[in-house]
């Protein structure tokens, strides 16, 4: 007998809630943390060994969110090699789109070495905030000056490292609410723009420092234009999971530009960018207007098979070492004061310094 849907839906945003979090808080503190000392004695083979335990974690939660919700994926336009390093920048539809980016990743780029740029506060969110301050995502505190300086540091990391980077920027800056679209359109009017209904209006200081520094440092093979649409259904946040509201589909349309195509003075990336938004909003408003993408956009085929079986093994491993962290537990209770002790340190670090990807970029010297 199957559960009512009022049922089903909350207890899969629940499980998959509590999956992640347990995995992350728990893996950070067990799997990752012994890593640490590595960053400031060989900090290239602490950035490797790190690198591929959160890759790891990253397909188990895309296995988890897509056997949980069956949210099936369509990725249309040009990719490049996922060897290349690219800065990556799509609209900000819901605060999830950076999750659900994972999907696309996992099919047809490089999620081993997928880093977003994101809001300061999520650094402090238990488990995961400071597994992405280890992975060396890119934390934004809308103060320009620390910013700015921020992102260089994080990004002559990647350079030191010679990891073939691809990060994720929302030139929007925040999702798209009636808030946020209600700010975008008095922008609109006051710079004698046109009102968008599908973007809001990009702003281009971040994105112009990510192009020039990106350049700079050799960081920057190809800029993917990326369109996330949701034919059916749009969560907006958080609370969408724990209800159980995950997209039926997830649709990308990818637009594939060369280093040698995007401009790197700031006028030029400035209108740029703003070009590419202005088409970003009709082809949005064809897509709900046909629920699709143009016929003309090829569809990109996935090796399903190969897909499945890494969810599988992703499964697998992350259950049985969630299991066997369960039973340590349980059989040394002692280990409940590393478990403390590792909270305090992190939540200390998180608070009264800039985060570990600062303090890791400070021991490469960059």
């Amino acid at each position: 007998m199957e559960l009512p849907v009022k049922i089903w839906g909350p207890f899969r945003g629940i499980s998959f809630v509590f999956l992640i979090m347990f995995s992350t808080y728990f893996g950070t503190i067990f799997l990752i943390t012994p890593f640490l000392p590595l960053f400031f004695v060989s900090p290239r083979v602490g950035r490797t060994a790190t690198v591929l335990l959160i890759w790891f974690w990253k397909v188990y939660c895309v296995a988890v969110y897509e056997v949980l919700f069956q949210t099936k994926v369509k990725v249309y336009g040009d990719v490049p090699s996922d060897k290349d390093a690219t800065l990556m920048i799509m609209n900000h539809r819901t605060r999830l789109d950076w999750l659900y980016l994972f999907s696309f990743q996992v099919r047809h780029a490089s999620l081993k070495h997928y880093t977003i740029s994101l809001k300061n506060v999520l650094k402090s969110l238990p488990g995961i905030g400071w597994a992405m301050q280890i992975a060396g995502f890119i934390f934004l505190d809308r103060k320009w000056e620390e910013d700015e300086a921020n992102i260089s540091k994080c990004l002559r990391v990647f350079r030191e490292v010679q990891f073939k980077q691809q990060i994720l920027l929302f030139p929007e800056g925040t999702d798209l609410t009636a808030n946020t679209k209600q700010r975008s359109d008095i922008y609109a009017e006051k710079n004698n723009l046109p009102k968008y209904n599908y973007v809001l209006h990009p702003r281009t200081t971040g994105f112009n420092h990510f192009v020039q520094e990106m350049k700079k440092d050799g960081l920057l093979d190809h800029l993917l234009d990326i369109t996330i649409a949701y034919p059916r259904g749009i969560p907006q946040s958080e609370l969408d999971i724990f209800k159980g509201n995950f997209p039926e589909e997830i649709h990308f349309h990818v637009k594939t530009f060369p280093n040698s195509q995007i401009p790197s003075q700031v006028d030029d990336l400035h209108n740029w960018c703003k070009d590419r938004w202005s088409k970003k909003e009709k082809v949005l408003q064809d897509f709900y207007e046909k629920k699709a993408f143009p016929k003309s956009e090829k569809e990109l085929l996935t090796n399903n098979s190969l897909i499945g079986s890494l969810f599988l093994c992703s499964w697998i491993s992350w259950t049985l070492t969630e299991l066997i962290i369960v039973y340590l537990l349980w059989l040394y209770p002692i280990l409940w004061l590393y478990v403390v002790a590792c909270t305090m340190f992190y939540v200390y670090v998180t608070k009264y310094t800039k985060g570990f990807n600062i303090l890791i970029a400070d021991a490469f010297k960059v």
